[in-house]
């Protein structure tokens, strides 16, 4: 869920609107776009790093909200503009919100995401397709303790099918953030959140794709009239991963922490922007360290 920090910032900018919209239970839109980069200093096997451009519309009316995506994530070679997959992984999310008051609020989310691969052999000549379907549920919740306190996050419990052999891919994950909110003042709030995010397969057999993410993530939103400043740390509990299973079933450990700055503008006319940067060290029990470079922009119109 890489995208959740910025739609998060791109939502609240256009808050107003959409809290209007649901108590008249008339029809409100979002449209927008994001590109993301992600790149590691000195990393070969990846040629220049991971991109992931991506297209939404959400349109709420009510309770009912349905979401529409199509982005692309994969290797780019920016010294000849090559892609590693095509612009086909489109997704479809449907959300009901059960609950919304002045103490909390309960929602849940279903969906699909095509993962479409092409693969290429060494001479750049086609060789075959992979499409890998993720079928999501997705609770989300808050809970009001008092004027300056909630609690809140979401669980999400994904299946995979389909061509798991060729993507590497295992056949479950989940994955959740969940954590504290403090509003200090208008000004300022803090957000203490636990992130997970573990792939799995339920055949005892398999072992493809597996592998183990915990965080604390921290977030400091800073609102300075129509402009909103988060800086925000993850700090590294613990990483594995085993994504070369096919020829080390040994697992490997990672070590890390990022640090990161979001920053929002709403044009109080719909139209709202993010830009984010992050950088992460990153330290491997095989092979060299790392310096990870994250950075996205982001634009959202709400009408």
């Amino acid at each position: 869920m890489k995208k959740l920090i910025q739609c998060a910032a791109l939502i609240a900018c256009a808050g107003p609107l959409y809290v209007h919209s649901a108590e008249t239970d008339s029809w409100h839109y979002n449209i927008g776009a994001m590109y993301e980069i992600e790149n590691v200093e000195g990393q070969v096997d990846d040629k220049d790093g991971l991109y992931e451009p991506s297209v939404y519309f959400n349109a709420t009316y009510g309770d009912w909200t349905i979401a529409l995506a199509m982005y692309q994530e994969g290797p780019v070679d920016y010294s000849n503009f090559t892609r590693g997959t095509y612009f086909n992984r489109p997704e479809l999310n449907i959300r009901y919100r059960f609950i919304e008051n002045d103490s909390g609020s309960f929602g849940f989310t279903t969906g699909v995401r095509n993962y479409g691969y092409h693969f290429k052999n060494d001479d750049g000549s086609e060789n075959g397709t992979a499409n890998t379907q993720r079928w999501g549920f997705i609770p989300d919740y808050s809970l009001k303790i008092n004027d300056a306190l909630s609690f809140g996050g979401w669980f999400a419990y994904y299946r995979f099918d389909n061509d798991l052999d060729q993507t590497g891919y295992s056949d479950s994950r989940v994955e959740t953030e969940t954590g504290l909110t403090w509003t200090i003042n208008e000004t300022f709030t803090l957000k203490t959140n636990y992130y997970l995010e573990r792939g799995f397969n339920t055949e005892s057999d398999k072992n493809n794709g597996e592998f183990s993410t915990q965080e604390m993530r921290i977030y400091l939103p800073i609102t300075l009239g129509s402009n909103t400043f988060t800086p925000y740390t993850r700090l590294g509990l613990d990483r594995w991963t085993n994504w070369d299973w096919s020829e080390d079933i040994d697992i490997e450990d990672h070590d890390y922490n990022r640090l990161g700055l979001l920053y929002a503008h709403d044009f109080n006319n719909g139209l709202s922007m993010t830009l984010e940067y992050a950088y992460e060290w990153q330290h491997h029990n095989e092979g060299d360290d790392d310096k990870f470079h994250y950075a996205g922009i982001g634009v959202n119109y709400a009408f």
